[in-house]
């Protein structure tokens, strides 16, 4: 039988005298990676892009971890010259950091999530060492959250009342209370003969009926820009005082 499940072991077998093949921690394994973001080399000026497949040589470095988690050291080479680079990762920020060998294209998307994550940061830092400073910031969070939503409330309240709007009763509340005599030139004339301004046609033009419709006023348009802008000035006024009030206090 060639697949033998069971194998003999003699009575004076001795594990301890089979010779144990020790490797070195600080081997380098072959092992097959895409790059996780595109770099250019500084030898030839060669771009690779992310996602780009190599045969690349790993290695556990021995004297760098981040919370007992080892990090990893990867060298490739450049398909045009062949020069080596390496990166490693970076577990703290969840990314890889280059090391040598060519430059990490610029990546807009992280400034915008560094910034963030600092002024989030900086804000529990305060909170956590200043209790007023830290009631301060919650009760502008509920200010900010309660104009967001008296704004919804009010476009919804708005929308709800347009949408019951019918044309067609209101024209026919107009074709009623018309005058029929006296000195309205219009008197005796049927509607449909009247001859209309080329401004009131358009306008006609442009009304929407009460299926697809959802008008709002001009007035009523500009009353909630101008208050979604002061939520939006007041959010910024906050983050701005925060960020200064950590300023002093470094300082």
């Amino acid at each position: 039988e060639r697949k033998v499940l069971n194998k003999y072991f003699p009575p004076n077998f001795d594990p301890e005298l089979i010779p144990r093949n020790k490797k070195p921690r600080d081997r380098q394994i072959c092992v097959r990676i895409m790059i996780p973001f595109t770099m250019c080399c500084q030898q030839c000026g060669e771009f690779m892009y992310r996602g780009k497949k190599f045969n690349s040589r790993m290695e556990v470095l021995q004297n760098e971890d981040y919370l007992g988690i080892r990090l990893r050291r990867f060298f490739i080479k450049c398909v045009r010259c062949c020069s080596e680079i390496s990166f490693k990762t970076d577990p703290k920020n969840a990314d890889y950091t280059m090391e040598h060998g060519a430059t990490r294209n610029f990546e807009p998307w992280k400034d915008t999530e560094e910034q963030i994550q600092a002024a989030r940061d900086e804000r529990e830092a305060e909170d956590e060492g200043d209790t007023m400073k830290a009631l301060e910031n919650r009760t502008q969070d509920s200010k900010v959250e309660m104009d967001i939503l008296d704004a919804l409330d009010d476009a919804k309240t708005l929308n709800a009342r347009h949408q019951k709007v019918d044309t067609d009763k209101i024209l026919e509340k107009l074709r009623a209370g018309r005058p029929k005599g006296g000195d309205d030139p219009l008197a005796g004339k049927a509607w449909d003969d009247i001859e209309l301004a080329d401004e009131d046609e358009d306008l006609i033009e442009e009304v929407e009926f009460a299926s697809t419709a959802k008008r709002v006023r001009e007035e009523d348009e500009e009353r909630l820009r101008k208050r979604r802008q002061q939520v939006v000035e007041e959010t910024k006024a906050a983050v701005q005082m925060g960020m200064a009030a950590s300023a002093a206090r470094r300082k």
